[in-house]
């Protein structure tokens, strides 16, 4: 899922040229919708946008499909809407990924309800109960794609953020009973839910996050989703050289900064800041 501000030095050459930070999904998008106003195909947005997801994709499909040939339909298939539409005007604005493993999901039930020759895992099954009538089909999607990053997200905080975030957000119980089920003062509550909550926005960061190929990099992952909260230079040297160096790491932290701005103007109602 406002344009993003690079703070890092971008990668360099070995003659210690700097090179330019990898444009945003944001920036490309404005590429490839100016080209298609004028009539054309930026082909190089395109093939920088495929390349850049679609790892990410492929996975998304390999886990919808028991056949590893669909999967690899599906993923030429979804890059195709998704260039459709931003053609038509709709589309994706900010970062590609969710919307493109959304319109994964949508495509394999699609093709599951029509000629029946993709054969659907377990998991995918569930997706093709009908919705509630009305509303946008698309948007629904996109929500329940949300949802789940933000389920996983969840799972991954400490015991007692989850305690604090599920008794004052998903119980919403009242205010006054909350210190009493934890064992702590009111303020004690209310720094604890402020933390709980950025530490749910970066882990909701975080996991958006394709596996780095180099298994240097993978450590790297958390910090990059706190760095993108904290919308400055990456805390510790050690972030700030690496994303000098790693093209990889400096386009995924790019694409953070991305998501993170649209949390900050309430892209994503689950998680935008209150």
């Amino acid at each position: 899922m406002s344009g993003s501000r690079h703070t890092t030095a971008g990668p360099h050459h070995e003659g210690g040229v700097p090179e330019a930070p990898p444009p945003s999904d944001r920036d490309l998008t404005r590429r490839l919708r100016r080209s298609f106003a004028s009539g054309a195909v930026d082909q190089a947005v395109c093939d920088l946008l495929y390349r850049r997801h679609r790892a990410a994709v492929l996975a998304c499909a390999r886990a919808c499909c028991r056949v590893p040939q669909d999967a690899e339909d599906l993923v030429s298939e979804a890059f195709m809407r998704t260039f459709q539409a931003v053609r038509s005007g709709a589309g994706p604005r900010d970062g590609w990924r969710p919307y493109l493993l959304t319109v994964v999901r949508h495509t394999a039930i699609e093709w599951r309800a029509g000629d029946g020759r993709t054969v659907l895992t377990p998991d995918v099954e569930a997706w093709c109960r009908p919705g509630p009538a009305g509303g946008d089909p698309q948007r629904q999607l996109l929500d329940s794609e949300d949802r789940r990053l933000v389920a996983r997200s969840f799972h991954t905080l400490p015991e007692r953020w989850k305690a604090v975030l599920w008794h004052t957000l998903v119980e919403d119980d009242c205010p006054h009973h909350v210190p009493l089920l934890l064992g702590i003062t009111p303020s004690a509550v209310t720094s604890l839910a402020f933390r709980a909550r950025e530490g749910l926005r970066e882990a909701y960061l975080t996991a958006h996050l394709v596996a780095a190929p180099d298994e240097r990099c993978r450590g790297y992952g958390p910090a990059l989703g706190a760095a993108a909260r904290r919308r400055g230079r990456p805390a510790g040297r050690g972030l700030a050289r690496h994303l000098e160096s790693c093209r990889f790491c400096s386009r995924a932290y790019a694409e953070l900064l991305d998501l993170d701005a649209a949390l900050r103007t309430g892209a994503c109602a689950v998680l935008a800041d209150r």
